[in-house]
């Protein structure tokens, strides 16, 4: 484990962009990950707080920063020291009242800022509800954490709060490889030549690129750096789900393929274009060791669907589902990579306006150790740097999905009812999913 200061790691590809970004747009907090968890038991916020010092220790991505030096781009990574818990009283009539107030709290704009360049990278709060009642947040900069990195996160945080609790070390499997291995690994792997047929298939993927995908929108997207996000959102009970997944098995694709697919019949209603491009974010760990650490590894890589009209609603659905497999096994090459060697090219602040994910949650349910119940919970997003991002989740209780859009270019009434058409399409292409797609986009508003 590095723990010198003066010790310098290359810095991987994503983090290069990240570096990039702070630089050029330093006020700029979209790249802060703010992680609430609502805790209940008897917390004991000294041994939280030491076992928060214990998770930055064992994990050094968590106290690096970046620094440019000799030409290059390093990850800098600092001795571990002490986490300062902060502690906030939030006072309201009700216990309902009170977490909302802490909820609100959490993206408090006079909040000690994140900065990759300078430190810090890493803070965290505590929220007092009452005496078995808090609300922990940790703020991470996305250049130092992903999505999947917060399970690890917590799993880990409980187990080093139990054993301070029972005045023991914890029993953590040690770890083979951290972050600054796999950042190592990557450039090792282009300038060897490992992923040479990965960007081969990207290159034939990516070449004769239609112009980025144009959403009608109110405002002047040059120069517009307005960033605040609105979120519309619509939830859909188990049997829709169901039935999702009953139809993408009949036409023996997964269902996000056929969420894409129907998605990719909405965006050529609106915007007139047979050959879309959406950003997909991707786990990109390939390795039972980088399974267990902390970094931001997640790469937004280029789906690219063709709607062409005469195109039956199954033929698409299975045109999408073939290009997701071969994303996901080409998947090892960075999206800076890409940029470099494909026609991929930014589009104004980002490289893909339009974003969509879907996830099978199991990570968002209730966490239960050391006497306390963890429940994540839900925060309205701020600030977003694509154009529009669709976020489905499918649970017991149903499928989700939030259309969260940058709100300086976009009603919400639109976007709204964009949403609703999207929805829409997905409940005929379950009832008739051989219609056309110039069928399915007469039907739409």
């Amino acid at each position: 484990m590095i723990t010198d200061p003066d010790s310098l790691s290359p810095a991987s590809h994503g983090q290069r962009s990240m570096w990039a970004f702070a630089l050029r747009y330093r006020t700029a907090n979209l790249n802060e990950m703010i992680i609430p968890w609502h805790v209940r038991g008897p917390l004991a916020a000294g041994a939280m707080q030491g076992a928060l010092g214990d998770l930055v220790a064992r994990h050094p991505t968590l106290r690096s920063r970046l620094s440019y030096q000799h030409g290059q781009l390093h990850q800098r990574i600092m001795p571990p020291t002490p986490v300062t818990l902060g502690v906030v009283d939030v006072e309201a009539a009700t216990p309902a009242a009170r977490l909302e107030a802490a909820v609100r709290a959490l993206s408090d704009p006079d909040r000690p800022a994140l900065d990759i360049l300078n430190g810090p990278t890493f803070l965290a709060q505590l929220y007092r509800l009452d005496a078995d009642e808090h609300v922990l947040c940790l703020y991470v900069h996305h250049g130092m954490c992903d999505g999947w990195s917060i399970g690890i996160m917590l799993r880990e945080l409980v187990a080093l709060y139990q054993a301070r609790l029972e005045g023991r070390v914890a029993d953590l499997p040690a770890l083979t490889e951290q972050y600054v291995d796999v950042a190592r690994w990557e450039q090792q792997a282009y300038d060897s030549g490992q992923l040479d047929d990965e960007i081969r298939y990207w290159r034939a993927e990516l070449d004769g690129l239609p112009p980025p995908v144009a959403l009608p929108a109110i405002a002047q997207r040059k120069g517009n750096r307005d960033w605040r996000a609105g979120t519309t959102h619509v939830m859909e009970p188990a049997a829709f789900l169901q039935g999702l997944r009953e139809t993408a098995g009949k036409l023996r694709a997964s269902p996000f393929a056929l969420l894409l697919a129907a998605l990719a019949v909405l965006l050529r209603h609106r915007t007139g274009s047979e050959d879309l491009l959406v950003g997909v974010p991707t786990l990109n760990r390939w390795s039972a060791s980088a399974m267990q650490i902390v970094g931001y590894m997640t790469s937004m890589l280029p789906v690219r669907v063709r709607p062409a009209g005469a195109l039956g609603f199954d033929a698409l659905c299975a045109q999408a589902h073939t290009t997701i497999r071969k994303m996901l096994a080409y998947g090892r090459v960075p999206l800076e990579v890409l940029l470099r060697e494909t026609a991929l090219a930014p589009s104004g602040n980002t490289v893909f306006p339009i974003w969509a994910q879907f996830l099978e949650d199991s990570a968002g349910t209730s966490y239960q150790a050391a006497g306390l119940h963890f429940t994540p919970l839900a925060t309205d997003r701020s600030s977003l740097l694509a154009e529009l991002d669709v976020d489905m989740v499918g649970a017991a209780s149903g499928w989700r999905c939030e259309f969260a859009y940058r709100s300086a270019l976009f009603a919400p009434d639109a976007m709204h009812s964009m949403m609703l058409d999207y929805v829409g399409t997905l409940r005929r292409v379950m009832e008739q999913p051989r219609t056309t797609v110039q069928e399915l986009t007469e039907r739409l508003s």
